[in-house]
């Protein structure tokens, strides 16, 4: 009989990093003959594209449109609730542990409710040793965990991987932002978000800068200006007419939109 499996903010569970990490786990979940709750649904997460009907369901709850003309808006913002499930756990374990966290989707459980993220199961095993190397602390999170759900992702619909690359950058900057008080923050942030290509492959660093501070042309927004490079299209979804702060659909309106978008906000 396979042990219970262990809360993985147990393993940080005296430090601030603890509540980053309260739905992720090592080892897999009890086995039971009946949950009893239907709306729950255990999903290995390489078979994550046979929940599509009920994460778009999930979507349409939350922001109205249709589920097909609407699909990759909606499934961009689904992809923000399940990156703010996944990534915290990969970034305590490299910048807090300092040990790598294997990832690989092809080892990994996700349990939603109603078409929603509720838990992350990962490997018992998934602790390796700690390493200074930042390129073997990330490794997983990036080249196997992004690269595969996102490639999942975009199968489900016409979204191009770059809008969910830019959300998962937007989610590590403002991570790395929450974590600058530890010891190499800093150098982990700029690794992971330089110019050069990860893990040395040939393909750009899909992570390259995804938010910038700019000076923006109209007075009526900050300065300077965080903006995001690739917009979330969730401003595709009728009703959804206010822009996300650092939406960098905003450094191109005019005054008057922007003092709309104010009032909106």
């Amino acid at each position: 009989m396979s042990s219970a499996a262990q809360s993985f903010a147990s393993l940080v569970a005296d430090t601030p990093f603890s509540a980053y990490v309260e739905r992720v786990w090592l080892g897999v979940p009890a086995e039971t003959s009946d949950t009893g709750d239907a709306a729950q649904v255990r999903v290995p997460l390489t078979q994550l594209a046979t929940q599509r009907k009920a994460i778009l369901d999930a979507m349409l709850l939350r922001y109205g449109g249709d589920p097909e003309r609407h699909a990759r808006a909606l499934l961009s913002q689904w992809s923000k609730y399940y990156f703010g499930l996944a990534v915290p756990a990969a970034l305590v374990s490299a910048l807090v542990l300092q040990r790598p966290l294997d990832m690989n989707p092809a080892r990994c459980l996700l349990l939603l409710r109603e078409g929603m993220p509720e838990a992350l199961y990962l490997p018992h095993d998934a602790l390796a040793d700690p390493t200074d190397d930042p390129a073997r602390r990330y490794a997983s999170l990036v080249d196997e965990h992004l690269r595969g759900v996102i490639d999942l992702l975009a199968s489900m619909t016409k979204i191009a991987p770059r809008v969910l690359w830019s959300n998962v950058g937007n989610l590590l900057d403002t991570l790395f932002g929450q974590c600058a008080a530890v010891p190499g923050a800093a150098c982990d942030a700029a690794w992971m978000f330089g110019s050069g290509a990860l893990f040395g492959g040939d393909e750009p660093n899909p992570l390259r800068v995804p938010v910038r501070d700019v000076t923006p042309r109209s007075t009526l927004l900050p300065a300077p200006f965080r903006a995001r490079r690739v917009c979330c299209v969730r401003y595709e979804i009728p009703g959804e007419d206010q822009l996300c702060a650092s939406c960098p659909l905003l450094l191109t309106m005019s005054d008057e939109d922007l003092a709309r978008q104010e009032a909106i906000r």
